[in-house]
């Protein structure tokens, strides 16, 4: 039987689509059957969101067509994408953290025409969430939940909307291995029922194990479209990469005994209880555990971003210090590179040397004026030497990569000259070859007496990295693992849950 033209729910041909100075998609096709989950991988900056910005009406293309079951079709803004069905879950949240879960769901697709029939809508909240075998209760604030279910919460309201087309930006990036479990079991039931789905993600063994067929970007072109059944990991890094990429080797480092902070019976309520660890100088600790273990707990109160309770103390180079906010925390010599990169991290509005100097301009005035040339001269040298692709150091930092916009983070606690620097999940969302210049960042800090803590939930990472494992279960530290060399990640699990 020959197919026939509309076996595509959605065919993009020749997408086009410039930017001031860079060709985001140069010729891209994308075409997606019914029924079927289709990973769309490549580097940061390759062109993946910004071709879904195209599909859902966010960008015009430039040149080029879309047809949705053969038909043409151009949105000029995502609402008239929604009324075709077509939803994107961003891999940014766009909740509103004081309404509820179940208005958050809704809000834009009221239930009942005219008033909203609260009743009703929070039983669709809880039947949709029940979809992603969530049970949260839905008349509490979004604030109140966790990174996770914020995210299961805007998956649910991209189902709300019965999409015949789902496209998941990194929807797992900040799911444990249980809730991403559930959402690849509801993806496999969405599929069932017809729905077509674009999977945006950098875990490879997922899109091994969910996907149907893959599509490769690289630089804004297309590389392939292949079914996953033909091709093997390794060859989607060379694809993705252009060239064969080297894994992070282990580099056995030799780290001097000095302490440079040590924790004290650190306690918060509900958080996590009678912390204690020691950080040498220029060690590489990695932290591992599950997500929900309490690791970001604990080093947002080592940073002073929360206060620990009476009791705990912290030390450094042997002295007791008073951490009561974060401004104590730097003045010791700490810096902080959070999770939530485009919540707590950048300033999108800024350029990328001003994101990168933010923190040390005192430093660099002379007779009471910041002196630019020095400040351009610093943020050329670090653009350099981290390899930051930027078209200039005045490009704003909303315009550059996850990966890139993650060194310039980096690039700027070193600036700033410091002595411990804590990094929460450093490359999540970073495609590989941004990943691998990343942990070679973190090995030359260490290397330069600067204590570097990793907060990780990738054990590829954690393993590359680490001096020293110290694992989080529950609130508590469950133990160390010192020889990294013969440690497994059966080894690391063990810990966590003994």
């Amino acid at each position: 039987m020959h197919s026939s033209e509309n076996e595509y729910v959605i065919e993009m041909r020749d997408i086009v689509k410039t930017f001031p100075g860079t060709k985001a998609l140069d010729r891209v096709s994308l075409k997606l059957r019914k029924g079927e989950i289709h990973a769309l991988i490549g580097e940061n900056g390759a062109g993946k969101s910004t071709l879904m910005n195209v599909l859902t009406g966010q960008f015009y293309c430039d040149s080029g067509e879309v047809y949705m079951e053969g038909k043409p079709i151009r949105f000029s803004s995502p609402k008239e994408a929604l009324k075709k069905n077509i939803v994107l879950v961003p891999q940014e949240l766009n909740l509103i953290p004081e309404a509820s879960v179940a208005e958050n769901i809704f809000l834009g697709n009221e239930v009942g025409k005219g008033l909203i029939n609260w009743k009703l809508a929070e039983q669709e909240a809880e039947r949709l969430l029940q979809i992603l075998e969530v049970k949260v209760d839905v008349s509490q604030p979004v604030k109140n939940l966790s990174a996770a279910y914020q995210q299961l919460v805007s998956i649910a309201r991209a189902l709300a909307y019965h999409p015949k087309v789902l496209i998941l930006d990194e929807p797992t990036a900040v799911l444990t291995n249980k809730e991403t479990e559930s959402l690849f079991r509801s993806m496999q039931e969405l599929k069932k029922g017809g729905t077509a789905m674009v999977f945006i993600s950098h875990h490879l063994d997922e899109i091994m194990e969910q996907c149907d067929r893959i599509t490769i970007m690289k630089d804004g072109c297309l590389v392939k479209e292949v079914p996953v059944s033909e091709i093997t990991k390794d060859q989607m890094i060379n694809l993705m990469a252009g060239k064969e990429v080297k894994k992070t080797q282990r580099v056995k480092r030799q780290v001097s005994e000095e302490v440079f902070l040590e924790a004290q019976h650190l306690t918060r309520k509900g958080e996590f209880e009678d912390v204690n660890f020691r950080i040498r100088k220029g060690e590489i600790l990695c932290v591992a555990g599950l997500v929900g273990a309490g690791r970001t707990e604990i080093f947002k109160c080592v940073f002073g971003i929360t206060e620990k309770e009476p009791g705990g103390k912290i030390l450094i180079e042997g002295k007791e210090v008073p951490i009561k906010s974060p401004i104590d925390a730097i003045n010791q010599g700490m810096g902080y590179v959070s999770e939530e990169r485009r919540h707590d991290g950048i300033t999108p509005s800024m350029s990328v040397m001003e994101n990168m100097l933010l923190p040390s301009y005192d430093k660099l005035k002379k007779h009471g004026l910041i002196d630019w040339k020095q400040a351009a001269d610093l943020t050329e040298e670090y653009i350099k030497s981290f390899k930051i692709k930027t078209a200039s150091r005045e490009t704003l930092i909303k315009n550059l990569s996850g990966g890139n916009q993650q060194k310039v983070i980096v690039a700027r606690w070193m600036a700033k000259g410091i002595k411990m620097l804590i990094l929460d999940e450093p490359t999540r969302g970073i495609d590989v070859n941004a990943k691998g210049e990343i942990h070679q960042l973190i090995r030359e800090l260490a290397d330069n007496g600067v204590s570097v803590v990793v907060i990780s939930s990738e054990m590829e990472e954690v393993l590359a990295l680490a001096d020293r494992i110290m694992v989080v279960h529950r609130g508590r530290i469950s133990g160390y693992l010192d020889d990294v060399d013969l440690v497994t990640q059966e080894d690391v699990l063990k810990v966590a849950f003994q």
